[in-house]
């Protein structure tokens, strides 16, 4: 893939790895079983994709929660550790990889549906190797900061204006398929990794002749 200059990842399903029955055991143990049915990756409930957008705070969905399940004496830290099972962990190969990418000359990205809870375990996550998660990207794109959300154009066109990056330079990865056909229709390559897939094949051939 001698063309590709830039690689952009998304974080949940793709660099790091994802338990969705953890985090509903984590909330059924809480009492929120309701909350635990709404879990899902790649149809967020309302309440999170709000959150996700930026447009309430951690604070403001964990009353959402505890309204929705009638547990109001759970609090705000247990729902974020609760939710945070979600993230088992970012394998260490994946960010050699992507430092080896880089070594190559390859500009690194990631543009992600993420909140603020989520991200405080996931940076911790990208130190597992000495390093932090800043050391591994030129710009990391978060939906929360940029109030957009995938798979809008907006998200796209705000990172493709802050970054310079051309899309038929550049890779995207992503695990949902609407991500992935919205990236597709503004000239992006892009790549959708089944679960669980180790698809370091790929980002070995990048930058190579």
């Amino acid at each position: 893939m001698e063309t590709i200059e830039n690689v952009v990842f998304d974080l949940g399903g793709v660099l790091v790895d994802l338990d969705i029955d953890r985090c509903r055991a984590s909330f059924r143990r809480l009492g929120m079983e309701a909350v635990a049915e709404l879990i899902n990756p790649y149809y967020p409930a309302e309440m999170i994709g709000q959150l996700e957008q930026g447009l309430i705070s951690f604070r403001e969905m964990c009353d959402l929660m505890r309204q929705l399940a009638a547990t109001p004496a759970v609090t705000d830290e247990a729902i974020g550790r609760a939710y945070g099972d979600f993230l088992t962990g970012v394998p260490v190969a994946k960010m050699r990889q992507i430092e080896q990418l880089r070594r190559r000359g390859i500009r690194t990205y990631v543009l992600s549906n993420n909140n603020p809870s989520s991200m405080r375990f996931i940076r911790e996550m990208f130190t597992a190797d000495g390093k932090c998660m800043e050391d591994y990207f030129d710009r990391i794109y978060l939906s929360y900061e940029m109030r957009e959300l995938k798979p809008s154009e907006a998200i796209f066109r705000k990172m493709i204006a802050d970054s310079g990056m051309v899309p038929e330079r550049t890779l995207f990865i992503d695990d949902g398929q609407k991500n992935v056909d919205a990236a597709q229709a503004l000239g992006f390559t892009v790549y959708k990794p089944v679960p669980g897939e180790d698809f370091g094949h790929l980002l070995d051939s990048i930058g190579r002749p």
